[in-house]
């Protein structure tokens, strides 16, 4: 799926990814906005319903079905993991809603030209003829 993260958390390892449609949802489930969300999650001022949101968000938009992913979510909680062990995949998640995956390169790649066009290749360290100086 497009624009999915493969993940392993603490959960399993699963696709993750926030379309619009789960980007609103989790906006209504916190009340603020997905970079100030992955903010947050930066600075550590995290609460643990936001690490909740964004995974079961993240699941659904994967491509689980909503049921089967608030149950995986309240079952790995319960499973006493560190919430903080949560934190890593749910930056991932939201940085790659943001931003796109990490391997998914923006734009189309280039190549670069074999040669040098004959007016800027100066062999004798010279400069091109429009900056000479007049005699």
């Amino acid at each position: 799926m497009a624009g999915a993260v493969d993940l392993v958390w603490p959960g399993g390892e699963n696709a993750f990814r926030l379309g619009i449609g789960e980007l609103q949802a989790l906006q209504t489930a916190t009340g603020m906005g997905p970079e100030h969300l992955l903010g947050l999650l930066q600075l550590g001022s995290w609460k643990v319903e936001q690490l909740e949101a964004i995974l079961r968000n993240g699941l659904i938009g994967g491509g689980m079905e909503k049921a089967e992913a608030t149950r995986l979510i309240r079952q790995t909680f319960s499973r006493g993991f560190g919430v903080a062990l949560f934190k890593p995949a749910c930056i991932q998640i939201m940085q790659a809603a943001l931003y796109g995956p990490e391997d998914d390169p923006v734009g189309e790649l280039s190549a670069v030209p074999e040669t040098v066009p004959p007016d800027l290749n100066t062999d004798d360290g010279a400069s091109a003829a429009s900056t000479d100086l007049a005699p």
